[in-house]
């Protein structure tokens, strides 16, 4: 009968299985962390897209009164040039 020899002593399949199965829980591991980054990175652009939002409402209504501003202004140095012309 031949005996069939394996080129690994079993104690050398044995540590690497039991290495395998432990960088199996690591990539686990460190997947669930890199989710959770990703989950927390998202939230994070979500809030700086409604704080930019918020600051492009506030800038509109800047410009919208700075316009508004400007209107006043030209209207009142158009009646102080009528009344220097007037005097």
């Amino acid at each position: 009968m031949e005996v069939i020899r394996y080129a690994y002593p079993e104690e050398v399949i044995t540590k690497i299985n039991e290495e395998n199965k432990f960088l199996k829980s690591e990539k686990k591991e460190e997947k669930k962390k890199f989710d959770n980054t990703i989950r927390v990175l998202r939230l994070e652009i979500e809030k700086l897209k409604e704080k930019e939002r918020l600051l492009e409402i506030k800038l509109n209504e800047a410009k919208s009164n700075n316009q508004s501003l400007t209107a006043q202004l030209d209207l009142e140095r158009k009646k102080i040039d009528k009344f220097h012309i007037t005097i």
